[in-house]
């Protein structure tokens, strides 16, 4: 009890089951999301530009430049929204919101 006992010893290398299999769980939760958030800026980019393509393509001036301004805005967005690397509920936002845009104009267009 002087104060110079030994502290008890912990094996630094030996990691609890439990822990273990969090962990791993975690990171290919990880995994999945990134998988996920990745196909879904490479598919709604290649969608905008569709967008701003059917929109040159339409025959009206309107839709023209309608398609054209929001194809290759939301592309720009898309591709700038990464590139800054901002947060990945910031990357999910900017998805969601031209993904929106992009639907609400195709259906603009089609009824």
């Amino acid at each position: 009890m002087s104060g110079e006992e030994p502290a008890e010893e912990v094996d630094p290398v030996r990691i609890p089951p439990r822990r273990r299999r969090n962990d791993v769980a975690a990171i290919l939760s990880a995994l999945a999301e990134g998988y996920l958030r990745d196909s879904m800026i490479i598919g709604t980019a290649t969608l905008a530009l569709l967008v701003g393509v059917a929109g040159l393509l339409s025959g009206s001036a309107g839709q023209a430049v309608t398609g054209v301004v929001a194809g290759v805005g939301g592309a720009v967005l898309l591709v700038a929204t990464v590139a800054r690397r901002h947060s990945i509920g910031r990357q999910w936002l900017v998805i969601g919101a031209v993904l929106a845009v992009q639907i609400a104009l195709i259906a603009a267009w089609t009824a």
